[in-house]
């Protein structure tokens, strides 16, 4: 058996702006050691990930990819601002933008670097749930709960998320046929498991936090989201959009008034809560039901800027992620384009661990906060 919590020490180096680092080696030959010097010289951004949940469950879909996962650190340190820097905008923003850019991409079967992009995304969504219980307890309001609910992980919260990892990596691995009835079959689902209700309650949320619910002494960016309930999958941010979001609008667009296009079959369904419209409104308002102020266990009111700004920006990039995965599952579906399919089918497996790994944080009453640290 494996030990049930990761408990390395990930002792990141990222050079900081402007220095390539061990990169450099690559100049030159009689250069190595002289390079080498120079990068080990510079001051580095370190990564110290604290103990998290690592079951075997996990370790059949997940691959731990240190060397990925410092190249990461490395990029991030040189394309953000120093005063910017955050394990939880690295974690929770900067690496599912990576992770993503790379799914979302028409594929054919089979991907090696899947099983590390899972693990990732693992981390991404854990740490961002124990992020947002630990601003919970900072920034209570009269009538939150105190100490806060919570349980130790264990395997068995992880086997539903595995189950449903699983399921997509057959498909994705599957036949063209498999790859597309996937695809149309993840726009419907359970709560937060169908891409139009998940990507309808978290519109919901977003709406909600920037408006009746944010806290009362930070400044909500005026049009941050603008969304249209009553159209699907529609949306715009004042943040930088992920380079393929445009790209599977344009797609799904295309798909809706192709000949022979499946599109206004698969929106519609069998009519009234099963058209894609009446999933994706019920999600919205569910969305911003459950982030009212009234409930104090989700209550925001007394966050700060930082952490409402560090709220936002996961958000908004968590609900990018699901609109251009949705996008592209419509528009696979609707004209049978297999390659498509499997963009969609991967990018879903991705948001599995994203928002179940988050939820398993969010209840972790021994939870740690990542560092970033200088060396």
């Amino acid at each position: 058996m494996h030990n049930h919590i990761s408990r390395r020490a990930f002792f990141i180096g990222a050079v900081r702006a402007g220095v390539t680092g061990l990169a450099a080696t690559s100049l030159s030959r009689t250069g190595v050691l002289g390079s080498i010097a120079v990068a080990q010289s510079q001051p580095r951004l370190r990564l110290n990930l604290p103990p998290y949940p690592f079951f075997d469950n996990l370790r059949t879909v997940m691959t731990e990819d240190i060397d990925l996962l410092d190249q990461l650190v490395s990029a991030y340190a040189r394309t953000t601002p120093l005063g910017g820097h955050d394990p939880i905008d690295f974690l929770s923003r900067y690496v599912p933008v990576y992770v993503f850019e790379q799914t979302l991409r028409p594929s054919e079967p089979g991907d090696p670097s899947l099983s590390t992009l899972l693990w990732l995304m693992h981390l991404a969504g854990y740490f961002g749930g124990v992020w947002l219980r630990d601003a919970f307890i900072r920034f209570p309001v009269p009538g939150s709960p105190n100490p806060r609910p919570g349980f130790l992980p264990n395997a068995n919260s992880f086997n539903a998320i595995v189950t449903r990892i699983n399921a997509a990596l057959t498909a994705f691995n599957g036949n063209d046929a498999g790859a597309i009835a996937y695809a149309e079959g993840s726009l419907r689902g359970a709560q937060l498991q169908g891409l139009t209700d998940s990507y309808g309650y978290n519109a919901g949320y977003l709406d909600q936090i920037l408006t009746g619910s944010k806290p009362t002494n930070a400044m909500a960016p005026v049009g941050y989201f603008i969304y249209n309930p009553t159209l699907l999958f529609e949306g715009t941010y004042a943040v930088e959009e992920i380079r393929p979001l445009d790209n599977w609008r344009r797609h799904a667009e295309q798909a809706a008034s192709r000949p022979g296009s499946r599109y206004a079959e698969i929106v519609n369904g069998v009519g009234g809560a099963d058209s894609l419209l009446a999933i994706q409104s019920s999600g919205v308002a569910r969305g911003k039901a459950t982030w009212q102020p009234q409930n104090v266990f989700l209550a925001i009111a007394n966050y700060d800027q930082p952490t409402y700004d560090l709220l936002l920006v996961t958000s908004a990039y968590f609900l990018q992620c699901i609109q251009a995965t949705g996008l592209a599952a419509l528009a696979a579906s609707a004209v049978g384009n297999a390659d498509w399919a499997r963009a969609a089918v991967r990018s879903n497996a991705m948001i599995v661990p994203y928002g179940g790994s988050y939820s398993v944080g969010l209840f972790d009453n021994t939870g740690q906060l990542p560092t970033f640290t200088m060396v």
